[in-house]
């Protein structure tokens, strides 16, 4: 099958390109995108988790969570397309719908090259081109602003230091190779555990070596609490506890439809914070 007639998902896989009516989405991000680029009404299943954009799925039966999904109950939804991320579903799960004779497209967006890709992508397979493109500008708009404030404010000095946790008991990172630091160095932030790939514990000590300007805790998938800014201060990671920033985890981990919107809303955030 030569590449105008399928798309290629995270995996390597060809998925063909025809009309998908049926879609069940296992990632809340996937699922508001699905929603936004206008193929809402063809979803026939979610996770308990995806819940937005807020009063467009109630009527979307939800089939377990993200890494534990009521395979039954999807089957029985007879969905003829399902999105996945290599990153929140575990693979296992993902064969056993397709030896179910149901197609997955798993995606697994590093980048921000990676997103308008996928954009891209879905735009194709959900027949919504317009809007897929229209979101793909809107993307490229974002990117254009914050580059130019990223420009600005490299002349002034050098790009703050910052950690991203994602997880307490133990301490967990995010380092380079995933969304989330792709997300930073678009701002002009400099992930200072980068030389790291994906996702790794880190211990306070660790922490307090490297010298923070801030510390990022987004409210999940662990909610971080002001009780953990301060715990952080305390011991030495950052010198103030408003050095490390609650923050609404959607913007650092959502991508898709919403990775512009949350471009601008985090360059505003971070704007005064050099």
């Amino acid at each position: 099958m030569s590449a105008t007639q399928g798309i290629l998902d995270a995996r390597g896989r060809l998925l063909p390109l025809r009309s998908y009516g049926r879609i069940a989405s296992l990632v809340p991000s996937l699922t508001e995108t699905v929603v936004r680029l206008g193929a809402g009404p063809r979803l026939v299943a979610r996770t308990v988790y995806c819940a937005e954009p807020r009063g467009a799925l109630d009527g979307v039966p939800a089939c377990g969570g993200t890494k534990n999904p009521d395979l039954g109950a999807l089957r029985s939804l007879r969905p003829d397309l399902t999105l996945a991320c290599l990153e929140e579903n575990k693979p296992e799960y993902l064969g056993q719908l397709e030896r179910a004779g149901i197609p997955v497209f798993a995606v697994m967006p590093r980048s921000l090259d990676a997103v308008s890709a996928m954009l891209r992508d879905l735009g194709r397979l959900l027949e919504t081109g317009n809007q897929a493109g229209r979101a793909l500008a809107d993307l490229t708009a974002a990117r254009l602003a914050c580059g130019k404030t990223r420009g600005r404010n490299l002349e002034a000095g050098p790009a703050p230091q910052v950690a991203v946790l994602i997880w307490k008991n133990p301490w967990m990172a995010a380092g380079g190779g995933t969304y989330i630091d792709a997300i930073c160095s678009e701002l002009g932030l400099a992930n200072a555990l980068s030389g790291r790939r994906d996702y790794f514990t880190v211990t306070t000590a660790e922490l307090a070596s490297l010298d923070l300007d801030l510390v990022l805790l987004p409210d999940e998938p662990w909610k971080f609490t002001h009780h953990d800014a301060w715990a952080l201060a305390a011991a030495g990671v950052v010198a103030d506890r408003r050095q490390a920033v609650l923050l609404d985890g959607r913007l650092l981990t959502w991508y898709g439809t919403r990775t512009a919107p949350s471009l601008r809303t985090l360059a505003r955030l971070f704007a005064h914070r050099r």
